[in-house]
């Protein structure tokens, strides 16, 4: 088996793009990509240039490709591009089950362009959860897994296992986020695979829509597989690349790593090359973040207490403040209700009083004379 990393966020472009070659078949996995971030260190147009550069480097992959593996429809991991599938077997997440409504139009959108014309792929298929055999290489494919957390609204993925006829297997995780969840470091594990691909945690997004607690529960995580697992290289890329940050704040996981003498790396420096976000930060400095140190588990678990017990006192507030409002809907209720009561009886005594003097009406006089 030969492993090839076509393009990946350390080398400076949203991307996880991998060629698996073995004997039977040559397979390219997610040939998608995207700019980088305002937040990445370095200007717009050398991240313009980046992204011309690594796209016709994933072109030429998937032409030299037999399959081309889709894994959900985030265009850092496709591109809607017939020259990328034209002539080519293209196994795709599932586009009617287990989508979001966002990835299921983007579907959409690439099967309209793949399935008919000049351009239409050889074979199409949807392939969550299954199995393909090409000659004595396995591909196997995991049922729908979270992008994230649970319920995440991103939607889902696949993760994706490829064996050769030598038993050596690599296995891409896809967009887990991590992983968060401890049953999906579970099946990494389980799978034991030679070479892992995994996806970090987007620390970029820290204080927005990744907290603290995620990140905790992900570098849990990624200590047991380092501490369960005998890969002979760990890619650890995609969204933590994102943050020149990021050694300091995978801090534990790089210091178990080292321990353990596992072999962690990027993308970029599995190729020989420094991560683009280190040297945009050399050259050019910081953006967004100016200070930080190395996230240590007892200055993580310290945030992360920090952050609940300010939590709670908001929820508190906001409970008081509610209940305020009830009490004092409630008494403005009450004093209606008795202005109105008050209303209702001040209107039936004078109604009565009508009715009363009605009855004491004194007789008219008779208009007769007396005799």
């Amino acid at each position: 088996m030969k492993v090839e990393f076509i393009a990946f966020d350390s080398m400076g472009v949203k991307s996880s793009c991998v060629q698996v070659k073995t004997r039977d078949a040559t397979i390219t996995i997610d040939p998608g990509i995207a700019i980088e971030e305002d937040s990445f260190p370095l200007d717009g147009v050398r991240r313009t240039w980046l992204v011309n550069k690594f796209y016709s480097e994933i072109i030429d992959s998937c032409k030299k490709s037999d399959i081309i593996i889709v894994t959900h429809y985030h265009y850092d991991h496709y591109q809607p591009d017939p020259e990328l599938f034209k002539g080519k077997t293209v196994l795709l997440k599932d586009w009617k089950k287990d989508i979001n409504k966002s990835q299921k139009g983007r579907a959409a959108e690439l099967l309209s362009i793949i399935e008919k014309g000049r351009n239409k792929a050889k074979l199409i298929r949807a392939i969550d959860g299954k199995e393909l055999r090409i000659g004595r290489t396995k591909i196997k494919f995991s049922k729908p897994m979270w992008h994230g957390p649970e319920k995440s609204k991103v939607g889902y993925v696949l993760m994706v296992s490829i064996e050769d006829a030598t038993k050596k297997k690599l296995l891409f995780t896809s967009d887990l986020d991590g992983p968060y969840i401890e049953k999906y470091a579970n099946m990494i594990i389980k799978e034991k695979p030679d070479v892992l691909v995994m996806d970090g945690f987007p620390t970029y997004l820290l204080g927005f829509i990744a907290s603290y607690e995620n990140l905790r529960k992900v570098l849990k995580n990624t200590i047991k597989i380092l501490e369960k697992t005998k890969c002979e290289l760990y890619i650890l890329d995609h969204h933590l690349l994102r943050d020149y940050r990021y050694r300091e704040l995978y801090y534990e996981v790089f210091k178990k790593a080292k321990e353990l003498g596992k072999n962690v790396m990027t993308a970029a420096e599995a190729n020989g090359e420094k991560p683009q976000c280190l040297l945009g930060y050399m050259k050019n400095g910081p953006t967004r973040w100016k200070n930080w140190e190395k996230l240590t588990f007892s200055k993580l678990n310290k945030i992360v207490r920090e952050a609940k017990a300010k939590g709670r006192k908001i929820r508190t507030k906001a409970k008081k403040g509610k209940t305020t409002k009830k009490t004092t809907g409630k008494t403005k209720k009450t004093k209606a209700k008795k202005t109105t009561k008050k209303t209702a009886k001040a209107k039936r005594s004078k109604k009565a009083g009508k009715t009363k003097k009605r009855k004491t009406k004194k007789p008219k006089k008779s208009s007769k004379r007396k005799k």
